[in-house]
C-alpha cells in the first residue's frame, strides 16, 4: 500500500510538473512572439516615422535654393545621405512628366554630377505624383527605381510663393530594420531562454511546494481509508490546499468520535443480544447470516451459525425453520412455529421480516425460546393439581363413606359406630398432614420459613427420630437401628428440620421394607462434612425413577406400597436440607434396598 501510494503521488508531482512547465513554456512563447512583433512594428514605424520627419527637414532646407535649381550639389546631397543614413533623391516635374534625380559616382557618367531619369513605373508616378501635390508621403514598398524593399518617405519643396517646386525623397533599405530585428530576436531569443529555465526552476519548487502537502493529504486518506482513522497530517501550509488538510484532520476527529460512539453502542446492542435467554438470528434476502447470538447456537446445537444454512445432512432436522424464515420473507409477516431440536427440546420460533423505509423486505429476524421447562411446568401444574385432587378425594371419600351410613342409621351396633369413628378419624388426620404437608412446601419454596443454625452433636437427634418411629416399625414387623461412627458428630443445623428430614426418610424407609427387613439410621464424619440418612433392606427404587423420586406427589412402584403417602415427602426433605446449606442423594440397586444420605455442615 506504502509503495502504490509513493508511485501514484509521484505521478501525480510529474503530472502537476510537466503542466507548470508547459503553462510557463506556452506563456513565454506567446509573450516572446507577441513582443517580437509589437517590436518589429515599433521600428518599423519609428524608422518610417523618423525617416519622414528628416525628408520633411531636407525639402524646408531646399525651399531657399534659387528658382529653378532644386538639386544641391553633390556634397550636400552625400552629407544628406551621411546625416539620414538614406539614399536622397530629388523629384522635379517637367511638361507631365515626372523626373528624378540620380547622381553617378562613376567616371564614365561624370562624377558628382545628377541626370534626371524618367519616372516610368506607375507604382513608382503614383508616389512621386503624391509629392509633388504637396502630400508628405511615407511607405515600405518595392519600387522599380530602387529595386529592393526600401522605406521611403518623401516631402514636397515649396517656392516662395508656397507652390510645389519639386519634391525630395529619402530611400533607406528594409536591411538596416531587419538587422535591427535579428538582434531584438536574439535577445528575445536570450531572454526566453533564461526565462523558461526560470519557469522550470520555479514550477519545480512550486510543484514541491504544491505535491508535498497533496501527498501527505493523500496518505492519510489511504490509511483512513484502511481503518486507521486516527491519522493527522502534520506541517501543512497556509493556503487552500492546507485548508483541506485542516478539514481532513477536522473530520478524521469527528469519524474518531461517531466511530467510538458507533462501537459502543454496537457493544451495547451485542451485550443486550447476548444477554437475552432467547436465540436471535438475522438473515437478508441472499440468505446471507447478518447476526446470530449464541443462544442461537446453543438452542440448534451448533458451533457456527454458517452451518445453519450449509447443505448436509441436517438439512432435514433444520427445514421447519428454514421454511419458517422463508414464508416470512416471501409474505412479510410474522410466522410462528413448534420446533423439536435434535435433542427433542420444543423450540418456540417467532420469525419477523425486516424492511426499510419504503418498505421493501430486507430480510427477517427469528426468536427462537426453549418452552420444553414451560412445557414441563405447565405439566406439572396440570399434575399437581390431579394429584392434590385425587389425595384430597381420597380421605374425604372415606369420610363421606362413613357419615353417611351414620346419618342414615344403618349402624347398629356400637362397635360399628365406634369402627366408623375410628375410620373418620383416621382419614381426617391423613387430610390434615396431606395439607399440612402442601403448606410446608409452598412455604419452603417461597422462602417463608427461615432456618436458624445452631452448634450440635447429631447421636442424640437419631435416637429420638428412631424412638418416634419405634412403634411403626414394630408394628410393620421391621428391624429399626441406629448406626454411628462413635464421634461427638458435630454439626451446624436445626434440631427440628434434622427431626422432619430423618422421620420423612425412615418414614418412606418402613413402608417400601417387608416384614423381617430392617431399617438403619446412620451418621458419620465425612472429612468435609457430617453425613447422616436411612438405609433400608427394602425392594428397592427402579433406575428410571431415580431422578423423579424428589417431584412432588411422584409415588414409585405403587403396587409394592403398604402404606399410602402424600407423595410430598422427599420434596420437603430436599428443601429442607437445601435450606441448612447441605444437600440429599440417593443410592439403589432394585431387590437390594435404598440409602438416602444428607449432609450437614460442620461445626
Amino acid at each position: 500500500m506504502a509503495g502504490k501510494i509513493k508511485r501514484q503521488s509521484l505521478s501525480i508531482g510529474a503530472k502537476t510538473l510537466l503542466s507548470h512547465i508547459t503553462l510557463a513554456v506556452v506563456v513565454i512563447a506567446l509573450a516572446s512572439v507577441i513582443s517580437y512583433t509589437l517590436s518589429s512594428q515599433y521600428i518599423r514605424q519609428t524608422r518610417i516615422r523618423d525617416l519622414a520627419a528628416k525628408a520633411e527637414r531636407i525639402a524646408e532646407g531646399s525651399n531657399e535654393v534659387p528658382e529653378g535649381d532644386i538639386v544641391p550639389r553633390r556634397r550636400t546631397v552625400r552629407t544628406f545621405e551621411e546625416l539620414t543614413d538614406a539614399k536622397v533623391f530629388y523629384l522635379a516635374e517637367d511638361n507631365e512628366i515626372i523626373r528624378m534625380s540620380q547622381y553617378y559616382d562613376e567616371p564614365e557618367h561624370g562624377e558628382g554630377e545628377f541626370h534626371w531619369v524618367e519616372v516610368a513605373d506607375s507604382i513608382d508616378r503614383e508616389f512621386a505624383s503624391r509629392v509633388l501635390e504637396g502630400e508628405c508621403v511615407s511607405t515600405v514598398r518595392r519600387f522599380e527605381f530602387a529595386q529592393d524593399v526600401i522605406i521611403f518617405a518623401g516631402a514636397p519643396i515649396y517656392d516662395d510663393a508656397g507652390e510645389v517646386r519639386g519634391g525630395v525623397i529619402l530611400a533607406q533599405p528594409m536591411a538596416s530594420v531587419r538587422n535591427l530585428s535579428r538582434l531584438v530576436r536574439l535577445m528575445l531569443l536570450i531572454v526566453v531562454g533564461i526565462s523558461i529555465l526560470l519557469a522550470i526552476l520555479l514550477a519545480m519548487q512550486q510543484t514541491r511546494m504544491l505535491v508535498k502537502p497533496i501527498q501527505r493529504i493523500t496518505r492519510a486518506a489511504r490509511r483512513m481509508e484502511d481503518g486507521v482513522y486516527a491519522e493527522r497530517i502534520p506541517a501543512l501550509p497556509d493556503n487552500e490546499i492546507g485548508e483541506l488538510g485542516h478539514a481532513l484532520n477536522s473530520m478524521s476527529g469527528r469519524l474518531m468520535d461517531v466511530i467510538k460512539n458507533l462501537r459502543k453502542e454496537r457493544d451495547k446492542l451485542e451485550l443486550v443480544i447476548s444477554g437475552i435467554g432467547e436465540g436471535l438470528i438475522a438473515v437478508d434476502t441472499d440468505w446471507h447470516i447478518v447476526h446470530a447470538n449464541e443462544a442461537f447456537l446453543e438452542l440448534v446445537e451448533l458451533d457456527s451459525a454458517a452451518d445453519f444454512l450449509r447443505e448436509g445432512d441436517s438439512d432435514v432436522l433444520f427445514d421447519p425453520l428454514k421454511g419458517l424464515l422463508e414464508r416470512c420473507m416471501t409474505s412479510g409477516e410474522s410466522e410462528e412455529l413448534e420446533w423439536v431440536n435434535a435433542s427433542q427440546r420444543a423450540i418456540h420460533a417467532v420469525a419477523t421480516a425486516l424492511k426499510d423505509e419504503s418498505g421493501a423486505t430486507l430480510g427477517t429476524v427469528c426468536l427462537l425460546r426453549d418452552v420444553s421447562e414451560a412445557q414441563r411446568m405447565e405439566q406439572l401444574r396440570r399434575d399437581y393439581v390431579a394429584n392434590i385432587s385425587h389425595e384430597l378425594r381420597t380421605p374425604l371419600t372415606g369420610i363421606r363413606g362413613m357419615v353417611e351410613p351414620l346419618i342414615d342409621g344403618i349402624m347398629d351396633t356400637e362397635e360399628e359406630r365406634q369402627e366408623s369413628y375410628r375410620i373418620i378419624l383416621k382419614e381426617t388426620i391423613r387430610l390434615e398432614k396431606l395439607v399440612g404437608d402442601m403448606l410446608d412446601m409452598s412455604r419452603l419454596q417461597d422462602g417463608r420459613i427461615q432456618v436458624e443454625l445452631e452448634p450440635m452433636e447429631l447421636p442424640g437427634i437419631l435416637e429420638a427420630a428412631a424412638r418416634s418411629m419405634k412403634g411403626i416399625a414394630d408394628e410393620a414387623g421391621v428391624d429399626l437401628r441406629v448406626e454411628t461412627d462413635g464421634s461427638r458428630l458435630a454439626c451446624l443445623g436445626n434440631e427440628d428440620r434434622i427431626m422432619q428430614v430423618l422421620v420423612i426418610l425412615m418414614d418412606n424407609a418402613l413402608s417400601f421394607t417387608p416384614r423381617g427387613g430392617s431399617v438403619t439410621v446412620f451418621a458419620y464424619d465425612a472429612g468435609t462434612h457430617i453425613a447422616a440418612g436411612v438405609r433400608d433392606t427394602g425392594r428397592g427404587i427402579e433406575p428410571k425413577d431415580l431422578n423423579m423420586i424428589w417431584e412432588r406427589f411422584y409415588k414409585a412402584d405403587r403396587s409394592r406400597m403398604r402404606t399410602t403417602g402424600t407423595g410430598l415427602g422427599l420434596s420437603i426433605a430436599k428443601l429442607v436440607t437445601r435450606l441448612m446449606g447441605g444437600d440429599i442423594s440417593v443410592k439403589s440397586e432394585p431387590g437390594k434396598g435404598a440409602e438416602f444420605t444428607f449432609t450437614l455442615k460442620k461445626s
